[in-house]
């Protein structure tokens, strides 16, 4: 049974860029998904070519912070901030997302993690807006024309064209929130075995300014990451008999 524990936002800034890596060095975390639009990219850039045991793919965001590619007209503003994902959730529901935007600021984003000397192994979205009509199909595109694994929860969809493009047997996201806690991911991991590969989302790091800030998701996060890094934590993913791996693994 192969355990990926992918930790989102890694980019987002240096207390959460340190805190995946220590997830990774004292912890079960092996994979990260990078924000190429984020203040703490290049940070996280460099500490992944200092931490080859962590493979990186890419959160195409859509809906926090400043395009990459922008301004555009329906996905941005004039001077190229998102909206929040509501506001995205909206116009991809209601046909007002142009999707040639959408594929050229994913391709704007996925573009500028290569050039920085990262060759990303999967791609999934922050807030899970991968997901959205339309928006789909650009992501899968993209994910087939890269070659990376993907999170996407319409496995329906990877059929036909789509049909080599791999993901995990199952993906799990409830720990996350009020569910983070020793007993939490012990559930989260019981409830799922016999899965023969389970993605657990998460998001460790510490708190700096920056989180502080500009997230209402900061303390959880250091919670999240001593949990992680836990003894107890690793004894229980190895005798449950998970094999931790990255997305390279599937």
């Amino acid at each position: 049974m192969k355990l990926i524990f992918n930790a989102d936002d890694f980019g987002y800034c240096k207390g959460i860029n340190l805190g995946i890596v220590e997830a990774c060095q004292n912890g079960p975390v092996r994979s990260a998904t990078i924000m190429a639009n984020k203040p703490g990219f290049y940070h996280a850039v460099g500490l992944a070519h200092q931490n080859p045991g962590l493979r990186v793919g890419v959160h195409l965001t859509l809906s926090s912070g400043r395009s990459v590619g922008g301004p555009y007209k329906t996905l941005t503003d004039c001077e190229g901030h998102f909206p929040g994902y509501a506001e995205v959730e909206s116009k991809a529901r209601s046909g007002e997302l142009d999707l040639s935007e959408v594929g050229a600021e994913y391709e704007a984003q996925i573009r500028k993690v290569i050039a920085a000397g990262i060759t990303p192994d999967h791609f999934d979205g922050h807030h899970h807006l991968q997901n959205l009509p339309g928006v789909a199909d650009v992501f899968l595109r993209l994910a087939k024309q890269y070659g990376a694994a993907v999170r996407f929860f319409d496995r329906s969809l990877l059929a036909g064209e789509y049909a080599g493009i791999k993901t995990t047997a199952a993906f799990e996201g409830g720990f996350y929130g009020d569910a983070v806690s020793p007993e939490g991911l012990k559930e989260v991991l019981s409830s799922r075995r016999g899965a023969d590969s389970l993605e657990v989302m998460c998001h460790p790091g510490f708190v700096d300014r920056a989180l502080y800030e500009g997230s209402v998701y900061s303390l959880q996060r250091v919670s999240e990451l001593d949990i992680l890094t836990s003894r107890e934590t690793q004894d229980f993913i190895r005798e449950s008999g998970w094999t931790v791996c990255s997305f390279s693994d599937l």
